[in-house]
């Protein structure tokens, strides 16, 4: 008999973020991700961001042997910051994916409770027990991993976040040949599989739709200055921002800390591309006139310390908003931040500024594969097993009935949630148990990264 594989769920099934999978082998753990979650307006306005319940993984913290990161976005490596305080253990990933999650963890002075592993895309290394596979995907962010582990029980893939994108910016694409590749060999036992985007019929439009739009607004306001907001992690949005704001005379000005940090990161690692005379500081904007000037903020979902949001406000040192401004929206409101979204364009409209969102315009494009995509992936891989991850309850049930539909048994889809165990045996594939999987909400003095005699953290009961 074979030895068994066991994976602990701690957050990212039911909700969007928190995303963080514990897999065991051999008595050790390999986590897959440590992401935290933006808290909804039902959750206070004293909760800045709420991160998984690290109760049990904590218990056996000297077993685990790392933590792969399929990419750099806060909600897959933005609570490693918290876990990092207890425990010590490498992180592996690409190197943007590594540079974006350096950067949280150096603020809260963590970094020598871990070593950053680059890899590249295809390597397969040895992680303790684990034999882990890195497949590049497309998404929002560059550099994107699926991860294939090579067990004792087969193989497990899990497809990270991701989109089929048949003319990426960058013009990396999905593996669907080595996926396919895998499948055909030697075989996919269990698939776990996006499922944000699994009530979404057809394809995911390509990130390269959105460039043609975004030269069109450029092209259609020549004359005033413009200011966009998208993720400061949403390098190929960024590539695209600066490529119409440069072919339209205009220089490009990062604001925001994340923004002007990412941007320099990003250039650093050849991931992004604006020439040195033609991207110029905040303090700079005042040698240009308005139609010169092309701004990219953070902010484009409404946060409350934003540099967009101070715009809106009236309390940027920089810029003064009015008529002669253009205000493009280059994102969607993440469930719950629509209000927040809200207020700020309401506020920008009342100083006089135009503003473009992706209700009026095709700005945005999503990272996330639609229904008709996920059952291309699931047309390629053809699992055995299959377990809908990464989103709340509804577009998990979405996404385990397209699995049915591509021809998983419907006993063999198990849809688990947060505080599940499963365990794959010779026989199979069963829930297990239960590990702690509350919202856990942490202190001021834990966000800073320093000890505290007072509790860490507390816990909020999952609705």
């Amino acid at each position: 008999m074979s030895k068994p594989v066991r994976i602990a769920f701690l957050g990212g099934l039911g909700e969007i973020g928190r995303n963080c999978m514990a897999v065991e082998q051999d008595k050790k753990i390999l986590l897959i991700d440590c992401g935290l979650m933006f808290p909804k307006a039902e959750h206070g306005d004293d909760i800045d961001v709420i991160i998984p319940d690290f109760t049990w993984l904590l218990e056996r913290k000297d077993r685990i042997v790392g933590c792969v990161a399929t990419h750099g976005h806060e909600d897959h490596v933005g609570a490693l910051q918290y876990l990092l305080q207890d425990a010590s253990f490498p992180l592996y990933g690409s190197a943007l994916t590594l540079g974006l999650a350096r950067n949280r963890i150096a603020e809260a002075r963590l970094t020598d409770k871990t070593k950053f592993i680059e890899v590249n895309d295809n390597d397969r290394i040895k992680i303790g027990p684990f034999d882990v596979e890195f497949i590049p995907v497309t998404h929002s962010v560059p550099c994107a991993h699926a991860i294939a582990l090579h067990t004792a029980q087969g193989v497990i893939v899990h497809s990270g976040d991701f989109k089929i994108d048949l003319t990426p910016v960058d013009h990396r694409r999905t593996d669907l040949a080595r996926l396919g590749s895998l499948s055909s060999n030697e075989g996919i036992r269990l698939l776990m599989l996006d499922s944000t985007n699994a009530g979404e019929r057809g394809h995911a439009p390509s990130e390269s739709e959105v460039g043609a739009v975004l030269r069109g607004i450029f092209n259609e306001h020549r004359g005033k200055r413009i200011i966009t907001a998208s993720f400061a992690s949403h390098i190929h949005r960024v590539q695209q921002i600066a490529d119409a704001a440069i072919d339209s005379g205009r220089v490009v000005v990062p604001l925001g800390r994340s923004m002007i940090n990412n941007i320099r990161l990003a250039r650093d690692l050849k991931v992004l591309t604006i020439p040195e005379k033609s991207l110029v500081s905040a303090d700079s904007l005042g040698k240009y006139d308005d139609h010169e000037i092309c701004i990219i903020s953070t902010g484009s979902q409404g946060e409350a310390m934003s540099a967009l949001t101070n715009l809106a406000k009236g309390d940027s040192r920089y810029v003064k908003v009015g008529e002669s401004d253009v205000v493009i929206f280059s994102s969607h409101a993440i469930p719950g931040n629509e209000h927040n979204v809200n207020k700020v364009i309401d506020a920008l409209l009342r100083r006089g500024a135009t503003v473009v969102h992706s209700g009026i315009a095709d700005v945005h494009a999503t990272g996330h594969a639609q229904a008709e995509d996920l059952k291309t992936y699931l047309n390629v891989t053809e699992p055995q097993w299959f377990v809908p991850i990464h989103g709340e309850y509804r577009h998990m049930v979405a996404n385990a009935e397209l699995a049915k539909i591509m021809g998983v048994a419907p006993r063999n889809v198990l849809l688990c949630e947060d505080g599940d165990l499963i365990e794959i045996t010779d026989g199979g594939i069963d829930f297990s148990g239960r590990i702690p999987a509350e919202f856990v909400v942490p202190q001021k003095s834990q966000r800073a990264g320093k000890k505290s005699k007072d509790k860490q953290t507390k816990k909020h009961k999952k609705r």
